[in-house]
């Protein structure tokens, strides 16, 4: 069964009904907060969330003829039909999705046209992998990311679901490149970035030419402008301020390393788990901010960890079921 012992109709139902709830401006504070708990219960629910607002966004740009169809039940006749508001349209949505017609519909399809190239790439523990696109960019997966390719006629769209990618992007002004993650969009046409989305944050660093990076809720959409050398990092509380970084090493996991430059010790335990095969606990909470600076090898986990004393105050224990426990020294 799917998360919360409903079916994949029942789930797209709940997300449809929240959707609606909150978009009509009728909603209570503790209805909004148990919106968004639910939204961040499983990534399944934030995704079928998600595609409720992307079907709400684009139908401002679908004719309204186009919309009846969609939304006319098939034993009605046009004469019948009427013209709906987009708020009409959010609240018909629950019929729609409930007769499974969200899926079908597809709205990159109606809007872009079909897709010219789809490609589904997943990454797992300890793998990196690179791969080459039809139109000569190229993409580099670090370790337990997952993405979604779609190549339109006007468009190319990667949907990173989660992990972290690297793309060399060949230069089409024509067909922009956009990674999305979460409410997170970033938008170029020739550059080569970084983008990591994880635990609901969603980083991304510029290596050379220049992206945009839009940002949060469609309500309330922000938008900065990042070119190499800077980094920009979007949470739950927005977007950061854009930052001048050593982008290189942001990217040495493409060299198969991570750099650590004053960076506290919880970040630092927290970025090794990324490719350690049993996750490590730092049991030392008056250790958290230590400043810990140093290169690791990321091909070889067990000597990464290893070397943890070396650089900071700290004792490593290996649990009897390959754990991994960090303490004060």
């Amino acid at each position: 069964m799917t998360p919360d012992n409903l079916n994949a109709s029942e789930l797209r139902e709940r997300a449809v009904h929240w959707f609606t709830r909150i978009r009509s401006g009728d909603a209570t504070p503790d209805e909004v907060e148990a919106c968004q708990t639910w939204r961040q219960e499983d990534p399944e629910h934030e995704r079928l969330y998600r595609s409720v607002e992307f079907f709400w966004d684009a139908s401002s740009q679908l004719p309204q003829e186009r919309l009846r169809a969609i939304l006319a039940k098939p034993d009605q006749k046009p004469s019948k039909r009427r013209v709906f508001t987009r708020r009409q349209f959010g609240l018909g949505l629950a019929t729609v999705c409930a007769a499974g017609v969200v899926a079908a519909v597809a709205l990159p399809n109606l809007l872009h046209g079909e897709a010219l190239y789809r490609a589904s790439i997943a990454t797992s523990q300890g793998e990196r992998r690179e791969v080459a696109l039809p139109d000569g960019s190229r993409l580099m997966l670090n370790v337990n990311t997952r993405i979604d390719v779609a190549f339109y006629e006007r468009q190319r769209v990667i949907e990173l679901i989660s992990g972290e990618v690297f793309s060399v992007v060949e230069s089409d002004v024509q067909r922009p490149f956009i990674v999305q993650a979460g409410n997170t969009e970033v938008e170029v046409t020739g550059t080569r970035f970084d983008v990591l989305y994880e635990h609901d944050e969603v980083s991304v660093s510029v290596e050379s030419g220049s992206v945009a990076v839009t940002s949060g809720e469609w309500w309330s959409r922000d938008k900065q402008q990042l070119k190499g050398g800077q980094y920009v990092a979007i949470g739950r509380d927005g977007a950061s301020k854009v930052e001048q970084v050593q982008v290189e090493n942001i990217t040495a996991w493409l060299e198969g390393k991570i750099v650590f430059d004053n960076a506290p010790l919880e970040r630092v335990v927290a970025e090794m788990n990324r490719y350690l095969p049993q996750s490590a606990r730092l049991d030392a909470p008056q250790l958290r901010d230590y400043r810990v600076a140093g290169v690791f090898n990321v091909n070889d986990p067990d000597a990464m960890i290893s070397a943890l004393p070396a650089i900071a105050p700290v004792q490593v224990y290996r649990l009897t079921d390959g754990r991994i426990r960090i303490v004060a020294r």
